[in-house]
């Protein structure tokens, strides 16, 4: 199982336990992982940042090896506990990075405290399409241990192919898949899905002041590059990137690229 580099530490955050790490000097960065994902979803790129950067990065409730409680978990709820959890680490502004629904997560998180946000940074975020009722019923009813079959799938749509480690990258996130509490795991990915199809969330995207850098794989075959293009449409400050090659995970599949273009869009 993919870990990362980094020293692990150890939240107690109203008696759970939340892993996050916290590395680097200077200003903030907040990254935020995909749906299910964990600190590792943005590892490759951390190293690149932490000369220049404090990077913070936690498993949010539900998924990684934070506590799994069982509580209601939507993105909503996820956009809260990021807020919070910066607060309790004494961190009043910073910029945000994430992708996927981390992305959107980053996105939704600008729109509740733009005074606290300088400038967000995100790759493929989640939420460009109208509210889909039947699919967020669908994963409203579906058992917990399902996830397990969900992940698999949509693990199919991670990365490019030209992507050289694509295989061995998906067979060791989905060892995490394989052997958590799928029970805790599937009510926070379920939940998540069932909030993120439940509303259309492109008519939030507008409110967002905080200036946006979207960058999008033209391969990323889950989310198409047309929905980047939608979504620099709608927000009032983004500028888009397409990248040639990449797929759904741009820091991961292209960290030092990633991490130039994010730190050259914050120092402008």
């Amino acid at each position: 199982m993919i870990k990362t580099e980094f020293e692990e530490k150890w939240f107690d955050y109203d008696g759970w336990e939340i892993r996050y790490i916290d590395e680097g000097e200077g200003e903030v960065i907040l990254f935020l992982h995909g749906l299910g994902g964990r600190i590792e979803d943005n590892s490759n790129c951390y190293k690149y940042f932490t000369g220049r950067y404090r990077i913070v990065a936690m498993d949010c409730p539900g998924t990684g090896s934070s506590e799994m409680p069982d509580i209601e978990y939507s993105i909503d709820y996820l956009v809260d506990f990021s807020l919070d959890f910066a607060s309790r680490l004494g961190i009043e502004d910073f910029y945000v990075c994430g992708g996927s629904q981390g992305g959107m997560q980053s996105l939704l998180c600008c729109r509740a405290a733009p005074d606290r946000i300088k400038k967000c940074a995100v790759y493929s975020p989640s939420g460009v399409w109208p509210a889909k009722p039947f699919l967020a019923g669908f994963f409203g009813a579906l058992p917990p241990e399902s996830v397990k079959i969900l992940m698999h799938i949509t693990s199919l749509f991670w990365n490019s192919p030209f992507y050289p480690d694509y295989i061995e990258v998906r067979r060791k996130a989905l060892e995490y898949v394989n052997n958590c509490d799928l029970r805790g795991y599937g009510r926070h990915v379920m939940g998540c899905l069932k909030s993120v199809f439940e509303r259309d969330h492109r008519e939030l995207y507008k409110e967002i002041q905080t200036p946006v850098l979207l960058l999008w794989g033209r391969h990323d075959f889950g989310m198409p590059v047309k929905q980047g293009r939608e979504l620099d449409g709608i927000l009032p400050d983004s500028r888009l990137i397409e990248v040639p090659k990449a797929g759904h995970n741009v820091s991961s599949e292209m960290p030092e690229y990633f991490a130039d273009t994010v730190m050259g869009f914050f120092e402008e």
